[in-house]
């Protein structure tokens, strides 16, 4: 796939667990949709740590509208999908972006059921992303779409920065699997993908 699938959307809704997992895992990918003119809205599921002070900057720098709520696994999905279609028009949205199933964290797995019911009546394109280091034990993950990032390499490890509870030893892994992934398709950096749905109309 192309670069003119991300021109392909005007307005990505990405469902993200934490502040700091939409930086670690496709804050290359927001920074590059920002800088072609998309609108991106993170919905933050469990905002109520301490590290949500550093979102406001974040989002700054790589150019998304943060979106706070305040839940954490055991919520009831029926509840919090009523408060999020509240707050935001799924419908308005072309691409929805969350956690894979097979994700280690609780929290990411809850997203991606919330992620299934939000998409249930919608006409929405669906990706998962690759949530490092969560990722290590993905088993049916395939990482279909691969997006360069390469320009945008230091704006995400900029934003990442912020955070004093991402680990000094992330910013290598995280590198090296920009890396890797990128390898594969002969660029330099690239965040990778599993695309669910697919909607060409």
């Amino acid at each position: 796939m192309r670069s003119y699938i991300l021109n392909h959307y005007s307005k990505v809704l990405i469902l993200s667990a934490h502040p700091d997992d939409l930086e670690i895992s496709c804050g290359g990918t927001v920074a590059k949709f920002v800088d072609e003119g998309t609108k991106v809205d993170n919905i933050i599921l469990c905002s109520n740590v301490n590290h949500k002070k550093y979102v406001a900057s974040s989002s700054k720098i790589l150019g998304y509208n943060p979106i706070y709520l305040n839940h954490r696994d055991e919520s009831p999905t029926s509840k919090v999908i009523s408060e999020i279609e509240k707050k935001v028009d799924v419908e308005s949205y072309d691409l929805l972006i969350t956690h894979w199933i097979e994700d280690w964290h609780q929290d990411h797995r809850f997203c991606h059921e919330l992620g299934n019911s939000l998409r249930r009546k919608q006409q929405l394109d669906v990706w998962y992303m690759n949530a490092y280091p969560y990722c290590q034990k993905y088993k049916s993950f395939e990482a279909n779409l691969f997006v360069d990032i390469t320009r945008y390499k230091y704006k995400k490890l900029d934003a990442i920065s912020l955070y004093d509870n991402v680990p000094d030893e992330y910013f290598i892994g995280i590198d090296s699997m920009s890396r890797y992934r990128g390898s594969f398709v002969h660029v330099k950096h690239a965040e990778v993908f599993k695309v669910d749905t697919l909607l060409y109309s």
